[in-house]
C-alpha cells in the first residue's frame, strides 16, 4: 500500500504540473538557479526572445544560446531539459518481445526464469499485435493472496495503457503443476481483466524444464 501512495502521490504532482502556467514552469526551472530577485528579469527576456513558444524551435542555435545570456550554464541546462522533453515525446515505444503463443513465450521464459532461486510474478503488458511492450516484477516471494493483489498488475497495465496482458511465475522447486493459489490467483485475475476491459491472455507457470500455461489448459 505504501508502494502504491507513492506513485499516486508522484502521479497527482505531475497532474498538478501539467496545470502550471507557461510563467509559473519558467519560475520554477530558474528559482534554484538564480537569485529570486533577478527571475523576473530572466523570464521577461525569455519571453522577448520567444514571444511564442511554438516559434522556439525556429530559432537558430545562436539565438537560443542568448536566452538567459547571463547565465550560460542555466541555459545550457535549459536547452538540454527542452531537448530531452522533446526526445521522450518522439521516442517510438520499445518492443522487450513478440507472443506467437503460449508455447513460444513458454519455453522462452523457461530458459530466463529456471536460474531465479524464488519465485517472481512478472508481468507482461501487450500492444495490439501481440508485442511486448513493458515488463515488471511485480512481487518476489510466495503466490498467495496476502503478498499479491491484482489491484497491484491492473495499476501498471492502466499506467501503460495496454488492453491485454500476460502474467508468469516459476516454481524454483521444478514442479509446475499450480497450485490452489495459483488457479484461485488466475480465475480473480481473469473477472477483475472481464471487468476492466482488459484481456487476461495466459497465466504460465515454469519449472525446470517445463511450463504449464492456463489458457493451454483452457483454465482461463
Amino acid at each position: 500500500m505504501e508502494k502504491f501512495r507513492q506513485i499516486t502521490e508522484s502521479r497527482k504532482e505531475y497532474d498538478e504540473m501539467n496545470q502550471f502556467t507557461n510563467e509559473e514552469l519558467l519560475q520554477i526551472f530558474l528559482q534554484n538557479q538564480i537569485g529570486v530577485n533577478k527571475i523576473a528579469d530572466e523570464i521577461g527576456q525569455f519571453w522577448d526572445a520567444v514571444p511564442d513558444l511554438s516559434l522556439f524551435s525556429l530559432l537558430y542555435n545562436s539565438e537560443k544560446k542568448t536566452i538567459f545570456s547571463d547565465y550560460p550554464e542555466v541555459n545550457r541546462q535549459f536547452l538540454a531539459a527542452v531537448e530531452l522533453g522533446r526526445r521522450i515525446e518522439l521516442a517510438p515505444q520499445k518492443i522487450v518481445g513478440e507472443i506467437f503463443g503460449s508455447r513460444q513465450i513458454g519455453e522462452k521464459l523457461i530458459s530466463i526464469q529456471r536460474r531465479y532461486r524464488q519465485e517472481q510474478l512478472i508481468l507482461l503488458c501487450l500492444n495490439t499485435k501481440n508485442k511486448i511492450i513493458f515488463e515488471k516484477v511485480i512481487f518476489k516471494g510466495s503466490l498467495n493472496s496476502a503478498t499479491v493483489h491484482p489491484r497491484e498488475i491492473f495499476f501498471e497495465a492502466l499506467r501503460v495503457g495496454t488492453n491485454k496482458i500476460m502474467v508468469t511465475h516459476n516454481h524454483p522447486s521444478g514442479e509446475i503443476s499450480p497450485s490452489k493459489q495459483d488457479i484461485k490467483f488466475t480465475k480473480r485475475l481473469k473477472e477483475c481483466g472481464i471487468l476492466m476491459g482488459i484481456e487476461v491472455l495466459d497465466h504460465i507457470i515454469t519449472g525446470s524444464d517445463n511450463y504449464y500455461s492456463f489458457a493451454e489448459q483452457h483454465l482461463i
